[in-house]
């Protein structure tokens, strides 16, 4: 075997690193040139002070560039040096409706509803039974669902589950609901009637020197071209409020030191339907929650319900009377529907007073919950619907129709 010759080949990059090395170790010698030119009266000036000249730094606001983050402290333009106590929509009262009625200065004056008319609906009850199915089973919505827990496996992690959201389904149901009471109302009657979806409402006033605002969205309110009559008559100065001693009625209000005092009515009074008629009210388990995280009772479903129809009447009379009214010189009433879906819950709130704190009072009449149905799904692969309460769409009938 013959042996390769020898190549004797350089490394180039580490003759470049050695030439580096030493050249940057010279040290640059002073010919005298400054010096000379200096005795001669020319003036020596280094490059960096002309081409690099100092200017002061300005400060350009450019469009398109994400704007700094308000930071929520002091030195924020609504920051109050006092507490404000806020109720919004996803909160709950801890005694619920007893703690809604101190609130509000409201009293029962009697259990259910004023006297209604209630119309059979069998002629419509096969088209109830459509719409149930389409908002729960049919429509095409196919969204990740909330996770299933077990409290009696709590660390069992079930398969995630995909179908309709509630916000969707009570969306579909009231809104296919109210379509057909119309259609099967006298022409008069739907002529009156008008529908505002997302409406805010705002309402503020002094209790027990506590400052506290209400800001509650009407997410459906049915208006009319008259506001309704008065349900009751009846002297409220002997009846007294609900005492939840030794708890404070404000409990479990949010405190908030950056806020805006305000009151707001959404709805202009030059409108000919700018009356409130009846605030239906979406109850998704997953938005309103117990600031203990404690399941939300049904007491505290009824409270909610009273505050958000509270809140609509009292901001509609403070438009309509102005500030400084106490008394009003005719009650303002707002019918409330409350479901999640598949229970319904009706109430009628009569507002008397906007003084909170006087003898005379407000006046609030509510049903239980209701089902709708008891079973709306798929069984065997098959649409199933059971026990269904034709008892719900007669109030919804007789809520829609009530003049």
């Amino acid at each position: 075997m013959r042996p390769s010759p020898h190549l004797c080949k350089q490394h180039l990059g580490w003759h470049f690193k050695k030439l580096w090395a030493t050249q940057s170790a010279r040290k640059i010698r002073d010919a005298g040139i400054e010096q000379k030119l200096l005795e001669k009266g020319v003036p020596v000036v280094r490059a960096a002070d002309i081409l690099w000249e100092k200017r002061p730094l300005e400060k350009i606001e450019v469009v398109g560039l994400k704007p700094k983050p308000v930071v929520f402290d002091h030195t924020h333009p609504n920051w109050h040096d006092k507490t404000i106590l806020t109720y919004r929509d996803n909160n709950v009262l801890l005694k619920g409706l007893q703690q809604a009625k101190i609130l509000t200065n409201t009293v029962e004056l009697k259990q259910g509803l004023p006297d209604f008319t209630l119309k059979s609906t069998k002629q419509i009850d096969r088209r109830v039974k459509e719409i149930i199915l389409t908002s729960h089973v049919f429509d095409a919505e196919q969204k990740i669902l909330p996770k299933v827990k077990d409290p009696e496996r709590p660390a069992w992690n079930f398969p995630r589950v995909y179908g309709i959201t509630q916000p969707r389904v009570i969306k579909l149901l009231l809104n296919n609901l109210l379509q057909l009471i119309e259609n099967s109302s006298d022409l008069e009657v739907v002529k009156q009637r008008y529908v505002f979806d997302d409406t805010h409402f705002s309402y503020n006033f002094e209790k027990s020197s506590d400052l506290i605002q209400f800001e509650l969205t009407g997410d459906t309110l049915l208006t009319s071209t008259k506001p309704l009559p008065p349900v009751t008559e009846e002297p409220t100065e002997s009846f007294q409020l609900p005492d939840i001693h030794p708890i404070k009625p404000t409990i479990t209000l949010n405190k908030e030191n950056i806020y805006e005092v305000r009151g707001i009515y959404p709805i202009s009074l030059k409108f000919a339907k700018s009356h409130p008629h009846t605030i239906f009210v979406p109850h998704v388990e997953t938005e309103v929650k117990n600031l203990y995280e404690e399941p939300v009772t049904e007491a505290q479903i009824f409270g909610r319900s009273l505050l958000k129809t509270f809140t609509v009447a009292a901001s509609y009379a403070k438009e309509k009377y102005g500030n400084d009214v106490t008394v009003l010189p005719k009650p303002v009433v707002v019918q409330c529907v409350h479901t999640n879906g598949r229970f319904f819950h009706f109430g009628i709130f009569q507002l008397n007073t906007l003084d909170l704190e006087g003898g005379v009072k407000n006046v609030w009449f509510q049903t239980g919950r209701l089902p709708l149905f008891e079973t709306c799904c798929y069984k065997v692969g098959r649409p199933v619907l059971e026990g269904y309460n034709n008892e719900v769409i007669q109030y919804l009938d007789a809520f829609y129709n009530n003049v």
